[in-house]
C-alpha cells in the first residue's frame, strides 16, 4: 500500500508491503525520491505501543506516544518525530483533520502559529482550521466537513497542552 508520509521538512511516498500473509512479522517499504532502493524492515517484538524493528539489519526502538487517523508521534532510539501520514491512492494530504466532533482540540503539546478560521466563518469540509507546531514541525488541523465556526478558545503564539479545547465548530 503507497503513503504519503511527511516528517517535517521532508515528505516521501512510501510503498509498504508485507510478505508472507497477514500474520507475517516482515515488511518490504520502497522510498521514491531516494537513493536506498527497496528497505526491509522485521518487526522483532511487539508490546501494546513500544515495537522493536529492523530496518535493514539494524535495531530500532520504537516508542508509540499519540495516534491518530492521519498522524503519528513516536520515539525512535529516544528521538521524538511526529508524522503525518495519508494514503495517496484516496487522495489524502499530509494533513491533520479534525475529529468528526464539533469540538477541535489538540492531539499533542503545541505551539498555536496561526489562526486560518475565524469566528462566524462558514468553511468546507478540509479547509484549514489552524496551524500548530510541535518540534520545528507544523501540522495543519482541517475541518473534518462543512461547518461554521462558533467559537475559538486559543490565540496565536500561545503554548497548548494535549486535549486543549481549540475551536467550536457546528456542522452544516
Amino acid at each position: 500500500m503507497e503513503y504519503k508520509i511527511s516528517i517535517s521538512p521532508n515528505s516521501r511516498i512510501v510503498d509498504i508491503d508485507s510478505s508472507g500473509g497477514n500474520k507475517s512479522s516482515q515488511y518490504f517499504a520502497e522510498i521514491q525520491g531516494t537513493q536506498k532502493g527497496r528497505v526491509k524492515i522485521l518487526l522483532l517484538k511487539g508490546m501494546g505501543n513500544r515495537l522493536i524493528l529492523s530496518l535493514n539489519d539494524r535495531v530500532y526502538s520504537v516508542i508509540i506516544q499519540e495516534r491518530s487517523p492521519n498522524s503519528l508521534s513516536f520515539l525512535i532510539n529516544g528521538r521524538a518525530y511526529v508524522s503525518e501520514i495519508g494514503s495517496t491512492k484516496s487522495g489524502s494530504t499530509t494533513t491533520i483533520v479534525a475529529s468528526a466532533s464539533e469540538k477541535v482540540t489538540s492531539n499533542f503539546p503545541s505551539k498555536v502559529v496561526k489562526i486560518v478560521g475565524k469566528k462566524g466563518e462558514i468553511l468546507k469540509r478540509g479547509d484549514t482550521l489552524v496551524i500548530l507546531e510541535a518540534m520545528k514541525m507544523e501540522a495543519q488541523i482541517k475541518a473534518p466537513q462543512d461547518c461554521t465556526v462558533e467559537e475559538i478558545f486559543i490565540k496565536e503564539g500561545e503554548m497548548v497542552g494535549k486535549g486543549k479545547l481549540l475551536m467550536k465548530l457546528k456542522f452544516r
